[in-house]
């Protein structure tokens, strides 16, 4: 298990990357909504800022394409027009995605987090934490990304801020730290167990 004392140093650092890199992909996307001609080139940029933030390729073209349909059936003139219609249709796409968690199946229930490099899946286990913690369910997180240089620190992070241990080791089998993290937390009787993995492309066979 990782104390908090043991991340300390690591933690200024980490979050002033942290920043740093969502500040980008901010300035990449809203700098475009200046004010300027919606046209062919506006909607070009548009969707390559998308990709850029690992929208992904075919999410940024679905968009791009739900957009031009919105500005001709809608008669959307400014960038700010777009900028909303955008907003609206990033809403539909992650509505899709909304469903309840059933707490009852498993004891504890497991979520195993998966997804390419650079996705997100350390910080949306960070947030998962703190919202089942509001939740009143007890957490436990898992540090599987034993691959990644400091994952383990960065998940530590997440577990000091949000009062919620880590399991981990110093290197290592992933699937061993989770078949720990799983005895753990059977032995505490924690509700859920958050599991994080090493990000990975289709190309990465060894992980």
């Amino acid at each position: 298990m990782i104390s908090p004392a043991s991340t300390a140093g690591s933690k200024s650092g980490w979050l002033s990357r942290l920043k740093t890199g969502l500040a980008k992909t901010r300035v990449n996307i809203v700098g475009l909504f200046s004010g300027g001609v919606v046209d062919d080139a506006f909607l070009e940029e548009l969707e390559f800022a998308l990709i850029t933030a690992d929208v992904g390729v075919a999410t940024a073209s679905h968009l791009i394409e739900a957009l031009k349909a919105r500005i001709k059936l809608d008669g959307l003139l400014t960038q700010e027009e777009v900028r909303s219609a955008l907003r609206d249709e990033l809403a539909m796409l992650l509505k899709a995605a909304e469903g309840r968690i059933d707490f009852s199946r498993a004891q504890p229930l497991v979520l195993m987090v998966a997804g390419i490099n650079g996705a997100g899946k350390t910080t949306s286990i960070g947030k998962l934490a703190k919202w089942l913690s509001d939740e009143r369910k007890s957490v436990l997180l898992a540090a599987g990304d034993t691959f990644r240089a400091a994952a383990r620190e960065q998940l530590a992070v997440w577990g000091e801020r949000n009062g919620v241990a880590v399991i981990a080791q110093s290197g290592g089998d992933p699937a061993a730290v989770v078949f720990d993290a799983v005895s753990a937390a059977k032995a505490r009787g924690v509700d859920v167990l958050i599991a994080d993995t090493a990000g990975r492309l289709p190309t990465q066979h060894h992980l």
